[in-house]
């Protein structure tokens, strides 16, 4: 007991001097810059602190950072306060000879790398937006300063107004400082402004005094060349950088410049602006380890505050940085006690090492106990041991569970304690061997039954003075089903509350028709199942293979070629290695994609039949599996329904093909054609030597079918009304009124207008059909529903889709039946009372005497 069995060493990975802020860190300084010749003032204004940096060459720079907080590379520490580049108002920027480059942000402004001067051209400019009527200058105007320029609007300065205006609204107005001079033919190259020298001729008669920026202008009294003064600021190549000392050269301060405005921007202000930023930021060189330093300040040693009382007492170390930061935030908000006090800004990487806790023994678990091995202050080596924690043992006990593993460090161990292990004599000859599992109950030798599961340790034989023994240490056995889920390996130590393993429990669903309908509306809806399993594409023999719990799975053909199939993700193969499969068979579990079937059987039943027997084939085999899939919810319940009433919603799903190409008939690529219909266009194009179309057949669901069916009353009636509707209505579409829904919902109550049987071989002519009805169709009102053998024979054949074919008038066919005419379906010609008798009594309603 209490010997110690493991150890946990802390490392430090890049080196530094030693900083214990805390018992619980350790930190290494591994990069330093301090600033020495500069002192920071911590001042109080509304509540908020705020610190100044003053150097030896009496610099002001604002801390823009607050101490304690972390910088990155490249951020901006502090700013230096210099009113020598603040303008008055707005106005112009030019570059004379400055070069800038454009580091990250553009709001972080344009970084000087080569100084000149900047040249700043004033003006004022006030946002308006009113109306045009409250201006009170004209464009153009001289005006002085206070004058109103707009209602409740006083300019600063004297000059010329520019005012810009769109729509009747005042947007902008410009009071351009300088001095008019009138002119009666300015020079062209002053239209859009000139930066003027001092003695140089502007034009005969007026040379310029100092630099200027020359503009041409038209004020109310005529044309006048407008010269502005310019105001030049001499920018530096290098600003000067405040002194600082490092422990490295991986961290340095470095000054830069920038300019917030791009040369030839116009910087719209009434207020004052700064043209130039001098900024401290932090550069971090490569060879540091981290990406961020911490701010510090540090008591000035200069400052008898940072000493007793009396001005005496120890100089400060490295731990004062963090003592100085709680002395801040703790302190009360007292100025006289804030001004006495000064600091040195100091910036650090620092490498944080966390000291373990100490703990005492617990039942399943060792105590610690950490010691530091090194001081505040010390210099250590990248890769030097600053603490070691100690692993203590609870109870006397032999190690186990030590598993060596290459590039892996052990992280726990295992102390077996005479507790975990019993003895048990036996007066027989033991039947188990040195490393074997039992559970209780197990008969250990001839009427001898353990009482404890575990593993056998050791079988000591029996002697002349002792009985056979068995050492058995103690386990708890855990029994799992197949197909669960391990997370642990054989031999892996586990502590109290580990998981072990996950059980996968299958069960089959209830088979509740409440639960089954969801199932039905995604059969007949023709929804992609989620999950759903791989079907193979052609006939042949599958191959499995296994290799480290990877599942390669492959089909070979009939023909010789291997098929790969990817498995997904919880996809488990159902074929094993060797069985033949066949088209559009299930490879994997999951429930079958009838979209996908319909298009594995159209491909192989193409290969060797037409594209009509092919398409008609492969809806055959997905009609099959939708009827039977549906009727297997059904059944579940033992519900016994007929396959004819399914048959009738499959059949609308299965009639419909997509046009590849439309060939040489009208038919758009996309297209949605009834199959037979698209044949017999097929069959006419041979006829005529034309192309013929091409297509696939799709699987549409109730609700799309619905929506393409020949009939727009029908579809209007049941989703998307308007766009139906406007549909039909665009390309002018007629309804025959053939189906149920149309009939009743256009009034012509069942069986009234359900169609018509037609008798091949025998019709009528059409000069027949037209010198029969011309008369009485012609005397009947439009309104008035013409009865169903009248409509019959002025009939016309018209399939769905208009401008492919067309029928003329009846005419013998193959497709039609004769139709036998007898005397009594001709209507005798009478008069208007006499017709409205006949058609009452074939459409079965009463007319109204005041009825057209």
């Amino acid at each position: 007991a209490e010997s110690v069995i493991a150890e946990t060493k802390l490392v430090s990975e890049h080196g530094g001097v030693v900083r214990i802020a805390d018992e619980r860190e350790i930190e290494i300084i591994t990069a330093q810059v301090l600033l020495d010749q500069a002192v920071v003032r911590a001042e109080s204004a509304g509540g908020r602190d705020h610190y100044t940096i003053e150097t030896a060459s009496k610099q002001r720079f604002s801390l823009k950072t607050a101490p304690g907080s972390k910088v990155i590379n490249g951020e901006v520490v502090a700013e230096l306060l210099d009113d020598s580049y603040r303008t008055t108002t707005g106005g112009i920027v030019k570059y004379a000879g400055v070069e800038v480059h454009k580091r990250g942000k553009a709001k972080l402004g344009y970084e000087v790398v080569k100084g000149g001067t900047m040249l700043w051209i004033p003006e004022e400019s006030h946002e308006v937006n009113k109306d045009i009527s409250l201006l009170l200058v004209e464009d153009g105007q001289y005006v002085e300063a206070g004058t109103e320029v707009v209602k409740d609007i006083f300019c600063q300065t004297s000059g010329a107004v520019e005012v810009t205006q769109k729509n009747d609204i005042l947007r902008e107005i410009v009071i351009k400082p300088g001095t008019l001079h009138a002119v009666d033919r300015p020079p062209l190259t002053f239209g859009e402004g000139q930066i003027v020298n001092a003695g140089q001729e502007i034009f005969p008669g007026l040379i310029a005094e100092e630099l200027g920026y020359a503009e041409y202008i038209e004020t109310p009294e005529g044309p006048a060349l407008l010269l502005r003064p310019v105001v030049e600021f001499p920018v530096p190549d290098k600003p000067p950088v405040p002194s600082q000392t490092a422990l490295n050269e991986s961290i340095s301060l470095k000054a830069v410049q920038r300019l917030p405005y791009k040369d030839g921007e116009r910087v719209k202000s009434v207020e004052g602006l700064e043209l130039l930023r001098t900024q401290l930021i932090l550069e971090i060189g490569s060879g540091a380890p981290q990406l961020a330093a911490d701010i510090e300040l540090l008591p000035d040693e200069g400052d008898a505050t940072a000493f007793g009382a009396d001005g005496s007492g120890p100089a400060w170390t490295s731990t004062d940085a963090v003592v100085v930061s709680q002395e801040l935030a703790l302190a009360d908000d007292d100025e006289t006690d804030r001004t006495c006090r000064t600091f040195r800004l100091q910036l650090v990487i620092l490498e944080s090492l966390v000291i373990r806790r100490d703990v005492s023994a617990d039942p399943t678990q060792g105590s610690t106990n950490t010691r530091l091995l090194v001081e505040d202050g010390q210099s250590i080596a990248p890769g030097a041991v600053a603490a070691r924690t100690e692993i203590l043992c609870k109870e006397a006990g032999i190690v186990r569970g030590i598993r060596e593993r290459l590039n892996e460090p052990v992280r726990r161990l295992l102390v077996m304690r005479d507790a975990d292990s019993i003895s048990v004599s036996v007066a027989g000859t033991p039947n188990v061997s040195p490393g074997q599992l039992v559970v209780a109950g197990t008969e250990v030798a001839p009427g001898i039954l353990l009482e404890e599961s575990g593993q056998v340790v050791k079988v000591v034989p029996a002697t002349s003075a002792e009985l056979a023994k068995i050492v058995l240490r103690i386990a708890r056995p855990y029994r799992v089903s197949g197909g669960a889920v391990l997370h642990v390996d054989d031999g892996d130590l586990v502590q109290r509350g580990d998981n072990l393993v996950i059980l996968v429990f299958e069960r089959a669903k209830t088979g509740d028709i409440i639960q089954g309908l969801p199932r039905i509306e995604e059969l007949l809806e023709g929804r992609k199942p989620k999950e759903a399993c791989i079907l193979a594409k052609r006939p042949g023999t599958a191959r499995v293979v296994t290799d480290d719990d990877v599942v390669e799975l492959a089909v070979i053909e009939d023909d010789g070629r291997i098929e790969e199939y990817p498995l997904l993700p919880g996809q488990n193969p159902i074929v094993s290695d060797g069985q033949r499969v066949g088209v559009a068979e299930a490879l994997t579990d999951g429930p079958a994609n009838p979209h996908e079937i319909l298009e594995v059987f159209f491909h192989v039943l193409k290969e060797r039949q037409p594209t009509f027997e092919a398409a008609l084939e492969s809806f055959q085999q997905v009609q099959t599996f939708l009827v039977n899939e549906v009727q297997s919810v059904y059944q579940s319940q033992g519900v016994d329904i007929s396959d004819k009433h399914i048959e009738v919603i499959v059949r609308q799903m299965t009639n419909k093909v997509r046009m590849e190409d439309g060939g040489d008939t009208t038919m758009l690529p996309g297209e949605l054609v009834e199959l037979r219909q698209v044949e017999q266009v097929n069959e006419a194009m041979s006829i005529t030597g034309g192309a013929p179309a091409d297509y696939t057949p799709v699987l549409l669901g109730i609700t799309k079918a619905s929506l393409n069916t020949d009939s727009f009353i029908s579809a209007a009636s049941f989703q998307e009304t308007t766009r139906v509707l406007t549909e039909a209505a665009i390309e002018g579409k007629s309804d025959w009124l053939r189906g149920l829904k149309e009939n009743v919902i256009i009034g012509r109550l069942i069986p009234a207008g359900t169609g018509f049987t037609a008798y091949e071989e025998q019709g009528m002519s059409d000069s027949a059909v037209d010198g029969v009805f011309d008369d009485e169709i012609h005397d009947l009102q439009e309104d008035v529903v013409l009865d169903d053998r009248t409509a019959r024979r002025k009939y016309t054949i018209e399939s769905s889709f208009d401008d492919v074919i067309r029928a003329p008038d009846i005419e013998p066919d193959e497709d039609f039946e004769e139709i036998e005419v007898d005397e009594d379906d001709f209507v005798p010609e009478t008069d208007d009372d006499s017709l409205e008798e006949v058609a009452d009594d074939d459409i079965g309603y009463d007319f109204d005497e005041d009825e057209e």
